[in-house]
């Protein structure tokens, strides 16, 4: 894999058609080339949702670097959530009233690679710059629609939905290293998060060619026209404007990481040999 990467972040986010913003977002970039980011989904409708994103943002750590550093990220996400409110955990016939989040992270460090991890029905992708099939991760959601797990959930009568703090399930998913080092060394990749309000906008205009659940067709790549991927910004940018054209109606937040070999180094050692 190429020694000398660059990388850089961005982040946007929209109200939508929402009276509050609930989702939120955290990138963290280290000196010794490591990232962290974040999109956090407060389910909208109940109290305190947006409190739950925001604490979950909180807990997670600057570094992680191994598949055991992510799991406990999130168990320390879910005690956050939980931790909010504790008087609001009722068990009855109805939704607890606890704070919700649906959460997902993805990290990389040089020497452990790319992990992603999420729960709930937050999305990542993973998208080769240099064509090709990429990766993205499967909401965990029922077949009516439902989120089946997510970050502080109770539900009466549903054990399933029960995650108390040291509990979460592991969702970690190791992108492929050969995968990654076989983008990176063509022309890089981007690393796209999004709540769930990116979806159902793009999905209904553009239909299933965007999000396809055949991992050797990841269609999102399409979406990111060439000349507009120059930057994690303007993917970014890519993104939110065609949702906003497809008319947003619920929050929504999108994160890019992109990491791509630095042509500029291998341009300024050629012209050094060649002196």
């Amino acid at each position: 894999m190429a020694e000398r990467l660059i990388t850089d972040i961005a982040t946007r986010t929209d109200i939508g058609t929402r009276d509050r913003q609930e989702d939120r977002v955290r990138a963290v970039t280290n000196a010794d080339g490591s990232w962290v980011m974040a999109v956090a989904d407060g389910l909208g409708g109940h109290p305190f949702g947006d409190e739950a994103a925001q604490a979950a943002v909180d807990a997670l750590p600057a570094r992680i670097g191994s598949t055991a550093e992510m799991e406990a990220a999130f168990n320390a996400t879910n005690a956050a959530a939980w931790g909010l409110h504790p008087e609001m955990r009722t068990a009855d016939e109805r939704e607890s009233m606890i704070a919700l989040t649906t959460l997902v992270v993805a990290a990389w460090t040089p020497q452990g690679g790319l992990l992603l991890s999420w729960i709930g029905d937050s999305y990542g992708f993973v998208v080769p710059l240099g064509g090709g099939p990429g990766w993205h991760s499967k909401p965990h959601n029922d077949m009516l629609g439902f989120v089946s797990r997510c970050i502080g959930m109770s539900r009466a009568d549903r054990d399933s939905f029960d995650l108390p703090p040291g509990h979460v399930d592991q969702m970690v998913d190791d992108v492929p290293k050969e995968h990654v080092e076989r983008w990176i060394d063509g022309e890089g990749l981007l690393v796209v998060l999004a709540s769930d309000g990116l979806i159902p906008p793009v999905l209904e205009t553009h239909r299933r060619e965007w999000f396809n659940d055949d991992p050797d067709d990841n269609s999102l790549g399409f979406a990111l026209l060439a000349d507009r991927r120059g930057t994690a910004a303007d993917a970014a940018d890519t993104l939110m404007d065609t949702a906003r054209v497809a008319g947003l109606g619920d929050n929504t937040t999108i994160a890019v990481a992109r990491i791509a070999p630095d042509h500029s180094a291998d341009s300024a050692d050629s012209m050094v040999e060649e002196g």
